[in-house]
């Protein structure tokens, strides 16, 4: 929500209290005429009171100003407690210190006292006019901001709201520390910013993971979106903070050792590193949960890791495959083939992000491919291991064709996937292969069809041509079920499939020689 949204509210805000008057003030105004027209009494008798008129007066607008305050005063103790223990009692705090409801809780809370105070000056000898016509104004004035304060306390209240309070506040703590940077001012505050940054953080990761336990998606989302903002923003001021910002904090980062907060403070990353453990909280919440959730998570890291300042920073590739590889284990180990299925789609396309400028770090990528592989393996998750290979046989693909400079080894890689599988073996995995053999036949690449080849000549007979049929069948590119992807993984164009039948055809003279 940007700042001209919360400008708007407040006008919002004002024009709804002013024609509320207006209309109860009109209101009034309208039975008035219509008495004194039906009475035929001059105007001036409604403006003259006795002592006892004038102290039931008082006491009745007293009684409304009480009814009124236990009004909002009760509405604000349930809802503002009830919402800050749902998502974060961070609201607690921006409710106490917003001007809005500062002025209008303390404009309530006048009310009372006011009154009182008319209701000592009135005495038999004499009748504080100019006070009891200020109170009357108050007793307009106040039911007509009831109705537009409750609403403005129900929007704040709102988890978007919220996030957005927070999302400024880490910003204007970070552009605080740059700006006194900037103008040579001492540094002693970056420390302690730099502390109150990492809480933030936790809150807005609190909202983030609260929403997914209650099933609230849209929240959820915007609790990511919030989170990569954060650190797209922080990257653009990142140069001009002083080197006190850069040194982690052991209290921020809890149960990491000594040793990992030196190399986070020399790498000058913690603030990446504390955006991307609030994805991770919110991914173990979501999974398996709410896939949905996972795919904008993975979404986010992909972007973050391939935007234009990751690129320049080691470090920072580096954490993105860390923190890949930290989601897809905790997938793993929950058995969240879906999860799963979605990860390693995001993961393959920052790993071809990679191949220009990193190819060494793209073909590290491709050996977690196969470890965690291995792990699914182990786990008897079976389906996952043929997500992963078609996922290696198309990073393979990319790499060749943009003929970078790790296609070599990523294909040495692909086809060593399964060395060390014992047991039957699995035909997606083979189907990963012999697509992409097809792929190389396409491009007039024989060379490496045949390394393939030889991969698969000692299959049985039986086995390939079960393979070979379903790939033939394959005519729906997309999946016959809904699924993340939208793809059909065994699905190739007719021309490539002409290719595959081609491949198998050539495996004949691959076997007779085995």
């Amino acid at each position: 929500m940007p700042q001209t949204s919360v400008t708007r509210e407040y006008l919002r805000l004002l024009r709804m209290v002013f024609i509320i008057a207006g209309c109860i003030a009109l209101f009034i105004v309208g039975q008035t005429v219509v008495e004194l027209g039906r009475s035929g009494r001059p105007l001036a008798d409604l403006f003259v009171f006795s002592t006892n008129d004038l102290r039931n007066f008082v006491n009745a607008m007293n009684r409304s100003f009480n009814q009124l305050l236990a009004i909002v005063f009760t509405t604000v103790a349930i809802a503002v407690p009830l919402t800050a223990n749902m998502y974060s009692v961070k609201l607690l705090e921006m409710f106490i210190k917003d001007k809005v409801n500062l002025f209008v809780l303390s404009a309530f809370v006048l009310g009372v006292p006011n009154n009182l105070w008319l209701l000592h000056n009135t005495k038999d000898s004499y009748e504080p006019m100019f006070q009891v016509y200020l109170g009357l104004g108050m007793g307009i004035l106040y039911p007509a901001l009831l109705i537009p304060y409750l609403y403005y306390v129900f929007r704040f209240l709102h988890p978007s709201h919220l996030l957005f309070k927070l999302e400024r506040e880490l910003s204007g703590d970070v552009a605080s520390v740059a700006r006194e940077a900037s103008e040579a001012a001492p540094f002693a505050r970056a420390v302690p910013k730099a502390r109150a940054v990492a809480e933030l953080f936790e809150h807005i990761s609190s909202v983030g993971v609260r929403s997914v336990e209650r099933l609230d998606r849209s929240t959820a989302f915007e609790t990511v979106t919030t989170l990569r903002r954060a650190v797209e923003d922080y990257w653009k001021v990142k140069a001009t903070l002083p080197e006190a910002w850069f040194s982690a904090d052991p209290g921020s980062f809890r149960g990491l050792s000594k040793d990992a907060l030196s190399e986070m403070s020399g790498s000058r990353r913690w603030f990446e590193m504390k955006a991307l453990q609030q994805l991770r909280e919110m991914l173990s919440a979501a999974s398996p949960r709410v896939h949905d959730v996972v795919g904008a998570i993975a979404d986010t890291l992909t972007d973050l890791g391939l935007s234009e300042e990751a690129r320049k920073d080691p470090y920072l590739e580096e954490l993105v495959v860390e923190y890949f590889n930290t989601f897809l284990r905790l997938a793993l180990n929950r058995k969240d083939t879906r999860s799963v299925f979605v990860l390693f789609d995001h993961y393959r396309v920052y790993a071809e992000g990679l191949c220009d400028h990193r190819p060494e770090l793209a073909l590290e990528v491709a050996y977690y491919f196969q470890y965690y592989a291995h792990v699914a393996r182990e786990q008897g998750v079976n389906f996952v291991i043929e997500v992963v290979a078609h996922d290696l046989g198309r990073l393979v693909r990319f790499a060749w064709e943009h003929n970078h400079a790790n296609r070599e080894k990523l294909l040495e890689r692909f086809l060593a996937f399964d060395r060390d599988f014992d047991g039957k073996p699995l035909a997606g995995l083979k189907k990963a292969q012999a697509i992409l053999a097809g792929y190389f036949l396409l491009r007039g690449q024989a060379d490496q069809a045949r390394q393939i080849g030889r991969t698969m000549s000692a299959l049985p007979a039986d086995f390939l041509d079960d393979i070979r049929d379903d790939l033939a069948h394959v005519r729906r590119e997309r999946y016959w079920e809904v699924n993340d992807r939208r793809i059909n993984l065994d699905y190739v164009a007719a021309d490539h499939r002409a290719k595959i039948a081609e491949f198998f055809a050539g495996l004949d003279p691959l076997r007779a020689q085995a």
